[in-house]
């Protein structure tokens, strides 16, 4: 937490990364910096006698602090630059007149003001600079060599210069350290931003890759499983018209047909809501919803799906549970929930649908006695399968009921996990907030 409070208030003083430059980072990082040596160098230059040096160090701690100003607050940075690599070449210039000329370290300071012009300026600007740069430098060392009056040796003695080469040294070695790790600091971020906005490129690109991948075994699959049931239907309704049937046969005919209509309307259901999910995303319009009456709704078909099967459908709820949920979304859950367990329940089985309060949420489990779910296939249960599945008397299925449970539940901010043993049976909860 400490280390991002510092990290956090940096940012503040030199600049957000999203809002300034790299450029105008670098700058703003070495104007603070610029002003904290000045601080310094004022009282030592008047100390050892350099009075014409002290003064233009004071002149300085004021333009840093403006050009700060200009370039963090008035946001003008490419002014204040501008102003800065023009004044480091005149005031160095001056400078090096009153400190000794080359008997001082006046160099260095060039050497200086060259890197923090380059590191600063934009790149179409670098062959400007730098020839101001060495031509100013050109020019003082013909001016000393002609007329060497004009720097005189200014030291009052030697320990003084060197303490001041040590100074001068350690100033320029501190401003070229903080500025080249500055720019190696945020080389490295944006290469590691970069590898990392390619990584999650490449992981969007597989997933992309897999889930076009699913869609198109999921509809190529739908394709033939909703033109197989409605040629039943159809070969079974060319019988009833065409065939004298007796009684028992017509009624074998029309248990199919109804077992196939239905099967084929379920299976559309889904793959209407999963393909409008997909091209317009679902919203769910949370409402209160009593549990009796989605209920009651949602699985009338079911109970007459239970009865042919011979299957116990037993639904039971504590009286005036309400929930916050969106109705049409929450009977499709219930639906291919129920279906689900009534389709891999034997003949004979029993299915038990129940509703009970929990605190702040409402509960509802579906449990049946049926096959129960393979330890394998439990890992990847909500997800796209894309493939047919059969029931205990061969109803057809496409894997896209329990991932749709999923979407729809997490959408009304519900919850949804099961519990299943092989040939035991499973248990599938669904959790909602109470009204």
């Amino acid at each position: 937490m400490r280390i991002y409070g510092k990290a956090l208030s940096g940012r503040r003083i030199i600049g957000e990364p999203k809002l300034f430059s790299l450029e105008e980072r670098i700058f703003n990082t070495v104007l603070l910096i610029a002003f904290i040596t000045l601080v310094f160098e004022v009282p030592f230059n008047f100390l050892i006698g350099l009075y014409v040096p002290a003064a233009l160090c004071f002149v300085g701690l004021f333009l840093a602090a403006y050009l700060y100003y200009l370039s963090r607050f008035k946001r003008k940075s490419s002014v204040g630059i501008t102003i800065f690599c023009l004044l480091c070449n005149l005031m160095f210039a001056i400078n090096y007149f009153f400190n000794s000329g080359t008997r001082g370290p006046n160099l260095l300071l060039f050497s200086l003001a060259f890197l923090l012009v380059v590191a600063i300026i934009p790149k179409r600007q670098f062959l400007f600079w730098l020839s101001i740069n060495v031509l100013t430098v050109l020019t003082i060392l013909l001016v000393e060599y002609f007329y060497p009056q004009l720097a005189p040796n200014v030291y009052k003695s030697e320990v003084w210069k060197t303490i001041d080469f040590s100074i001068t040294y350690l100033v320029v070695v501190s401003l070229t350290y903080f500025t080249i790790s500055y720019i190696r600091k945020n080389y490295d971020q944006e290469r590691d931003a970069v590898d990392e906005k390619n990584t999650a490129i490449e992981e969007q690109r597989q997933e992309l890759e897999r889930l076009n991948s699913e869609k198109d075994k999921l509809f190529s699959i739908v394709t033939h499983d909703i033109r197989a049931p409605l040629a039943s239907i159809q070969g079974y309704l060319e019988l009833l018209t065409e065939v004298n049937l007796d009684e028992a046969e017509r009624l074998d005919i029309k248990k199919q047909l109804l077992q196939l209509t239905r099967a084929t309307s379920g299976m559309l259901t889904n793959v209407l809501s999963w393909s409008r999910t997909q091209m317009e995303g679902a919203h769910a319009e949370l409402k209160k919803v009593n549990i009796s009456d989605v209920l009651t709704d949602a699985l009338t078909v079911e109970k007459s799906i239970a009865k042919a099967k011979g299957i116990m459908l037993n639904v039971s709820y504590e009286d005036g549970l309400q929930i916050l949920a969106d109705y049409n979304m929450l009977q499709l859950v219930l639906r291919n929930l129920v279906n689900n367990a009534l389709k891999f329940t034997p003949n004979g089985g029993r299915v038990e649908v129940k509703a009970m309060n929990s605190g702040n949420s409402c509960h509802i489990l579906i449990k049946d006695n049926g096959l129960g779910i393979d330890p394998i296939q439990q890992e990847r249960l909500f997800q796209l399968n894309a493939a047919s599945t059969y029931g205990t008397n061969n109803e057809k299925g496409v894997g896209l009921g329990l991932p749709l449970c999923r979407e729809f539940t997490t959408l009304q901010h519900g919850k949804i996990w099961f519990e299943s043993e092989l040939g035991k049976g499973s248990t599938f909860y669904l959790s909602f907030r109470n009204a």
